[in-house]
């Protein structure tokens, strides 16, 4: 499923500065106009999966219920973290992917959500991670924040592991898209975790929304919410503009375009 489009060098350049000044996502959700007409992403087709829901902690039954992942059974769903001021992870997931969509729908992609609100529960692990292939995507991002001791700060990005008959047939690519992922993090001015992942990339086998996907795919960690410096930055929308133009910089890295 991996896509190179490999554009003439003059046209490669334009892009490639166009990508170090992702649009800004305005409060409607639309981004600045750069350069009309040019869609350097049309034919592609992205998959977006913002992580948890607003109405999971109401529907702990629902959520609780285990799904089989591939090699064992976990929940459902988790209601996910919050920043010690009380801004909920599933509103900074979905509010960095909508914009996240609205950069890449400007660049001319197809996007489609796992949700398209954050008022509801679910959906589970297993039919996100099979929403790539459901949409006809190229790659499919997961997007979340971590909760973890305050002291730890910055991004990791989350690849898929070998769990045979599952992701034998994404794993490898998976990898190259984590670290362009990586990559188009740094260049928005992101920094690596300083915990669990000293290169900012982890290899999992025991999360469903991985496991599941038949499309290249990472789920992406994108800062901590318990930590006083990333919390600052999640709940501005500035930060999570920079958030989004990161993911975008790291997909277009990943496709050449």
């Amino acid at each position: 499923m991996h896509i190179h489009g490999r554009l003439p060098r003059i046209l490669l350049s334009v892009t490639v500065a166009l990508a170090l000044s992702a649009p800004q996502i305005l409060a409607a959700g639309r981004p600045e106009p750069i350069v009309r007409g040019f869609d350097p992403l049309s034919g592609i087709v992205i998959a977006l999966d913002p992580g948890h829901n607003g109405g999971n902690a109401a529907h702990a039954s629902e959520i609780s219920q285990p799904v089989w992942i591939g090699n064992g059974y976990k929940p459902c769903n988790q209601v996910g973290t919050s920043t010690l001021s009380g801004y909920p992870e599933h509103a900074f997931n979905f509010d960095v992917a909508l914009r996240v969509k609205a950069s890449l729908e400007y660049y001319g992609a197809k996007v489609y959500m796992t949700r398209t609100t954050d008022t509801g529960f679910g959906p589970c692990v297993n039919v996100r991670g099979k929403f790539g292939e459901k949409v006809g995507a190229d790659l499919a991002v997961s997007i979340h924040g971590d909760g973890s001791s305050a002291s730890h700060r910055g991004f990791f990005v989350m690849k898929p592991g070998l769990v045979i008959g599952y992701t034998d047939d994404i794993r490898a690519e998976s990898a190259v898209l984590a670290t362009a992922m990586r990559g188009g993090l740094t260049d928005a001015g992101l920094t690596i975790a300083n915990y669990y992942a000293t290169n900012g990339l982890v290899t999992r086998t025991n999360l469903g929304t991985l496991n599941w996907s038949d499309v290249p795919i990472v789920m992406i960690e994108l800062g901590n919410m318990k930590n006083a410096t990333d919390a600052g930055r999640m709940t501005t929308r500035q930060g999570r503009t920079q958030y989004a133009n990161g993911i975008v910089l790291g997909i277009r890295r990943y496709l050449g375009r």
